[in-house]
Order: C-alpha cells, then sequence, then structure tokens
C-alpha cells in the first residue's frame, strides 16, 4: 500500500472573477483585428460564420429598431478577449498590482 503524497500543494482556487474571464475565454468570441471601433462586430460574426459587415448592420438595426443601447456595445468591448494577446480589458483594471 502506497502512502499519498502531500508534499504537492493543490493549485488556489480560482476567485469569481477569474471562473468569469475563464468562462469568456470558453465562449470563443474575441475582439477581432479586422476592427472599425472596437471589434466586437468582427469577433462576433467571425464565430457564427458570417461576414463582418452584415453583423454590424446588424447591430445599427438593433440599435435603431429594437432599442439595443450602445451600453451592450460598449460592455462587450470591456469584457471580450483580444485577439491578438488575448487580454480582456477588464480583467486588466480589476487584476490587483
Amino acid at each position: 500500500m502506497s502512502t499519498p503524497d502531500y508534499s504537492q500543494t493543490p493549485p488556489p482556487a480560482l476567485t469569481p472573477m477569474q471562473k468569469f474571464f475563464a468562462w469568456v475565454r470558453r465562449l470563443g468570441v474575441y475582439r477581432s483585428s479586422d476592427r472599425v471601433l472596437g471589434g466586437v462586430a468582427a469577433g462576433t460574426a467571425r464565430r457564427l460564420g458570417i461576414d463582418p459587415w452584415l453583423m454590424r448592420l446588424i447591430l445599427i438595426v438593433l440599435v435603431v429598431v429594437a432599442g439595443l443601447s450602445v451600453w451592450v456595445y460598449v460592455v462587450a468591448w470591456i469584457c471580450l478577449p483580444d485577439e491578438r494577446t488575448g487580454q480582456i480589458p477588464l480583467e486588466n483594471w480589476t487584476r490587483p498590482r
């Protein structure tokens, strides 16, 4: 019978914010480098497999007709990782220094 190895410490538990950022990355939506504003529409279009300009048009229609707020776009920009670096602005802002 072997004895358990207690020399290795378990990894620290993830905080709720770390879990959120891991979940966002698993979605597979990134702010694209093909940007007009923040890359949200192009990244979403790539994930959905449609043309970026069609996605931009859909977003404009949703803002004008359905009353989708521009703040939704801003929140998406803050919460989605950058395609080039993988960094999420909100994660950088909330990380302890």
